[in-house]
């Protein structure tokens, strides 16, 4: 089985980084925080093995080519493979629930 090294963009980090201060602070939560945190990072570990499984999305939702999704409760991780190198590139993080298609395309 291919095991692919996981990158992250700029973009994508500040996302998680939002959406822990967010539990964190906003909502007064640390333990779920804390939980989410350990999450993501379990579930970006995992896509280094199940990176290239996940179908590819439409290009004219998201505005790119090859983009992938896998989802971590209520959140959606967006990211391309490159096979020839073994790595997958998270581009965001966002929540299920908001207009996902206008927030690639943003970014």
């Amino acid at each position: 089985m291919k095991k692919y090294i996981v990158e992250m963009s700029e973009t994508a980090e500040q996302d998680l980084e939002n959406i822990i201060s967010y539990l964190r602070y906003n909502l007064l939560e640390d333990i779920i925080a804390d939980k989410y945190k350990i999450l993501f990072k379990q579930e970006l570990r995992n896509l280094e093995n199940v990176a290239e499984s996940m179908p590819i999305l439409d290009e004219e939702l998201t505005g790119h080519k090859n983009v992938r999704k896998i989802n971590v409760r209520n959140y959606i991780v967006f990211y391309t493979v490159d096979e020839e190198n073994f790595k997958a590139f998270v581009l965001r993080i966002g929540h299920a629930f908001m207009n996902w298609e206008k927030y690639l395309k943003d970014k």
